[in-house]
């Protein structure tokens, strides 16, 4: 009877702690993206880096006033700082300063800034320029690049010339 009664218990308790540890988990079941800026108005220049892209817009995020080039979302740039103001300044084709407009997708960008610690980066030039006509060169990761090339290297390395007299 009394092992009985134990083994009840245990029970019991194991089916308690099941359900405590079911009705608040230890870790979130998903990570809530932080929501970045869509203008910046402070900025830590010890933390960024100065950046600088020439590429075509992916996509444009209407409602938030950015648009993404080279897979970085752009915002505009608003800071004061002690030498004056800092302000997104936008270009047109042939270099003179125009108000901000509206950028689609497939236009061709020069986008100068900083790159901020989250990621995105903070422009302070955006002018438009045309379409690159030089030859495109493709993209090769490293890992990829050239099995033969490696071989072929090792091959020389390891018969080395011989020396004529």
């Amino acid at each position: 009877m009394m092992n009985l009664l134990r083994s009840w218990i245990r029970v019991t308790l194991a089916g308690a702690v099941l359900i405590a540890v079911s009705a608040s988990p230890v870790w979130p079941a998903a990570s809530v993206a932080k929501e970045l800026p869509a203008r910046v108005t402070q900025i830590g220049f010890e933390d960024c880096e100065p950046f600088q892209v020439r590429g075509k817009v992916m996509e444009v995020r209407a409602e938030r006033g950015t648009f993404v080039v080279a897979e970085r979302e752009i915002c505009e740039m608003d800071i004061v700082t002690g030498t004056g103001r800092q302000h997104t300044t936008y270009y047109d084709i042939s270099g003179k300063p125009e108000e901000r407009r509206p950028n689609r997708v497939g236009q061709y960008l020069l986008v100068k800034g900083y790159l901020l610690p989250a990621g995105n980066v903070a422009a302070l030039e955006v002018r438009v320029i045309e379409k690159p006509q030089g030859k495109r060169v493709p993209y090769k990761p490293i890992a990829n690049q050239g099995k033969a090339s490696r071989s072929a290297s090792r091959r020389s390395a390891g018969n080395p010339v011989a020396e004529q007299p």
